[in-house]
């Protein structure tokens, strides 16, 4: 299926690794100008060429913190500069650290709510303007299952991936009849270095092996499986595409059937 997404700009934060990758590598293959950020400048212009040589397109890599609001500002004036529109917004970070509700400090609180939640609210200020005034225009927010299913030792995430989703509504219902789209994802188990990362941690404090956890966990889903960040990334694009212009303001679980809610 031509998706219709050809010559379009999309930007992906935080898209070195993971689902991002997985998702701005897709968007380039579905023939999208890429614009890509993440902290480790090293790793983003490996990521970078490899997508180059894979599907051809233009893509333009600069380091970015998107938890840091000047780091960020910087990261869209270059995009701007280079493409002098964004059609398609992904806005995807690192995940905050896991923890219980009362044993972190105010600072892991305010670093989670800048990285989960003020990181979009940023982004979606810089591209909003110039999306409605040309008529179009998607932004996609990562976010978890956490949004629907609350996870234990996790409560940084709990709280900001809930705020900012909805934010997204909220975008949803102020700019559909400029023609912009918004919508969340949320993401269950993938092979991730943050599932890894994530996986340790709660095998230490169930105080089992990690590969344990894993099997546990994919035993978990309806499927039995993590998912693939290519598969991410194909609903993405849908999303992204004309083919989905009668969608907005949707919550969809993206986890391999994990999810036991009635969604």
């Amino acid at each position: 299926m031509d998706l219709g997404l050809k010559g379009r700009v999309a930007v992906v934060l935080a898209a070195s690794s993971g689902i991002g990758r997985g998702i701005a590598t897709v968007l380039a293959q579905e023939g999208c100008s890429l614009a890509i950020c993440a902290r480790d400048g090293a790793r983003l212009k490996l990521v970078a060429d490899e997508i180059r040589a894979e599907t051809g397109a233009q893509v333009f890599a600069a380091p970015a913190d998107v938890g840091d609001a000047k780091s960020l500002e910087a990261f869209f004036d270059q995009v701007f500069a280079e493409y002098e529109k964004i059609d398609i917004l992904v806005n995807n970070s690192g995940g905050p650290p896991p923890g219980k509700s009362l044993d972190l400090g105010d600072g892991l609180y305010q670093s989670a709510f800048d990285l989960v939640l003020m990181s979009k609210v940023r982004a979606c200020r810089r591209v909003l303007p110039s999306m409605a005034k040309q008529a179009w225009g998607r932004i996609i927010n990562v976010e978890s299952t956490s949004v629907k299913c609350a996870l234990e030792n996790m409560v940084l995430s709990n709280v900001f991936r809930s705020a900012a989703t909805a934010f997204a509504k909220t975008l949803s219902m102020e700019y559909a009849r400029d023609g912009v789209r918004v919508h969340t994802l949320l993401s269950g188990p993938f092979l991730t270095s943050r599932v890894n990362e994530l996986g340790s941690a709660a095998a230490k404090q169930k105080g089992v092996s990690f590969e344990q956890w894993k099997s546990d966990a994919e035993a978990g889903t309806a499927l039995g499986r993590f998912g693939d960040p290519l598969e991410y990334g194909a609903l993405v694009a849908f999303l992204a595409s004309d083919k989905a212009d009668y969608m907005t303001g949707t919550c969809i679980a993206i986890d391999g059937g994990a999810l036991k809610t009635i969604t």
